[in-house]
């Protein structure tokens, strides 16, 4: 009998040093997903990956779930939205039970909804997301969780409902302010996030509302550039974005040599952070305060490099802006520091030397920009030219869809182009999905077709739809020329101004702004 007792008292023994083990090693792993700060990198994905494998050895079904959403982070950052949709089908089978896991999991889907152009399910993403995130039991991981649920509920809004947007962003700053400071894990995401909260907040004022509010904008810049003294760390994480903002409400208060001031600080800070984009709104602000200084020397050195760096960025591929593009910044500074002395030493000369050099590259580019637009009323006056019809393609082109009978694809041909004539490719929840069935075909067919007959993919042969059309509208109608190029964004089906105006450039190789304004000059002249 007491050999039994015994074997029960090692069993409950063993268990329990057993179990003891399982929470150290969670423990452990728990601090290694915590480590891995603001993970980009290859080398953060491996992490990630032998961290989840750890998980499952000793069945932690939340330290799987950590990991997987860790990658989702860096998929988001790299735009792999296909990979994403994956990962997202994997986590949901590991049927969470973490408010705050849930809740993040659904920004992550509102993310990828929001490049495929899904606005009803983005917008649902996010209030299963806010609602989720209400229900963590922790106070301050609730306030931050809601945080960030409220501040996408602001991108989703965008520039379309200006109210909408500032309403979100100062709910946002409403929870974050109610994360206690006694957390120190939640407090430098607090005044991180609250920093940047203050400064879209007086983005929004300065540069969304028409007239600019400057009078409410500045308690927001303000606050957040006393953090320099007051919370000198928090400064130093987000200078750049807090020192431009901030920068450009001075220029548009009037104080010039403010601007000048922090203009100068962002290029000086940014040596060391190589930032090229800063580098550039520096160059701007400098340019723009030395207009109203009228400081025709500063001004003219300043937008010179302004466009040249504008346009090494403009042509620079993305996966190339890095080391290379660093080291040529680097390089060009070093030139320029160079030249300085001799700026000095002969400044009349220089002086009119920049001012021609920066006449003639306005000149040659406006030159340039101007044969596209001059290119563009020529095809639009010419409506034959205009658009090729899908039956009139080049037997060349014309090849096999594969499956397919040669009359079955004449007749889905005769459809697409029924559909390119109905305006329907207007509408923002249009799919490859809504598009093949409305057309009696499937995604893989279409798909095919559209590649062949059109030589685009699906998205790209629906966006050069719709900036045809607008261009038609701009060119016959006056009236739509006096929209805003949010509405004009809206009205053709993107999902933000931004994605219109760029997508306007890539079709006709003009800005939107550019060609109404020159619209409006020949229908005055």
């Amino acid at each position: 009998m007491k050999k039994f007792h015994y074997l029960i008292l090692l069993f409950f023994s063993i268990q329990f040093i057993y179990s003891q083990t399982n929470l150290s090693t969670k423990q452990e792993l728990d601090k290694q997903f915590e480590q891995i700060n603001n993970p980009s990198s290859d080398k953060d994905l491996e992490k990630y990956e032998l961290l989840i494998e750890s998980s499952k050895k000793i069945g932690y079904k939340e330290g799987i779930a950590k990991g997987k959403m860790g990658i989702l982070n860096i998929l988001n950052k790299r735009l792999d939205y296909k990979k994403m949709l994956e990962l997202i089908s994997e986590i949901e089978s590991l049927e969470l039970n973490d408010n705050s896991q849930i809740s993040t999991l659904y920004i992550y889907k509102f993310y990828v909804n929001r490049a495929l152009g899904i606005q009803k399910e983005e917008f649902q993403n996010l209030k299963d997301a806010l609602q989720y995130a209400k229900q963590i039991k922790n106070p301050d991981e609730r306030h931050l969780r809601t945080s960030v649920a409220y501040n996408m509920f602001s991108m989703y809004y965008d520039y379309k409902s200006p109210d909408s947007l500032v309403y979100y962003l100062k709910k946002q700053l409403k929870e974050l302010e109610q994360i206690s400071d006694k957390n120190k894990k939640l407090k430098s995401k607090k005044y991180n996030s609250i920093a940047l909260n203050n400064i879209n907040i007086g983005n929004f004022y300065l540069g969304v509302v028409k007239p600019a509010r400057l009078d409410l904008a500045e308690h927001y810049y303000l606050n957040v550039y006393e953090y320099k003294t007051t919370k000198p760390d928090i400064f130093e994480a987000n200078d750049m974005p807090i020192l431009c903002g901030t920068g450009r409400f001075y220029l548009e208060k009037g104080n010039y040599k403010k601007t000048i001031l922090l203009a100068n600080e962002v290029l000086q800070r940014e040596r060391n952070k190589k930032n090229a984009t800063y580098r550039l709104y520096a160059y701007q602000l400098l340019a723009d305060a030395n207009e109203k200084l009228k400081n025709s020397p500063e001004q003219a050195k300043f937008t010179l490099l302004y466009a040249k760096l504008g346009d090494s960025i403009n042509n620079t591929a993305k996966k190339e802006v890095g080391k290379e593009f660093n080291r040529l910044v680097t390089k060009r500074d070093n030139e320029y520091s160079s030249n300085l002395k001799t700026i000095f030493l002969i400044s009349g000369t220089i002086i009119l030397l920049l001012t021609f050099i920066l006449w003639f590259y306005w000149k040659r580019k406006n030159k340039i920009i101007h044969q596209k637009y001059e290119k563009l009323i020529v095809r639009l006056r010419d409506e034959n030219n205009s658009e090729k019809s899908l039956k009139n393609i080049k037997d060349e082109n014309s090849k096999s869809v594969t499956n397919i009978t040669d009359e079955t694809l004449k007749s889905l041909l005769l459809k697409i182009e029924k559909f390119e004539k109905s305006d329907k490719y207007l509408k923002k929840e249009i799919s490859l999905t809504y598009l093949a069935n409305s057309i009696g075909t499937n995604t893989k067919y279409l798909s095919e077709i559209i590649k062949l007959y059109k030589g685009k993919s699906y998205n790209n042969y629906i966006n050069g739809l719709r900036i045809q059309f607008i261009v038609k509208q701009l060119y016959s109608d006056p009236r739509v020329r006096e929209y805003k190029i949010s509405y004009l964004a809206d009205m053709t089906g993107f999902s933000s101004r931004e994605v219109f105006a760029i997508v306007f450039k890539k079709e006709t190789g003009i800005t939107p702004s550019y060609f109404i304004e020159n619209l409006r000059k020949a229908s005055e002249i």
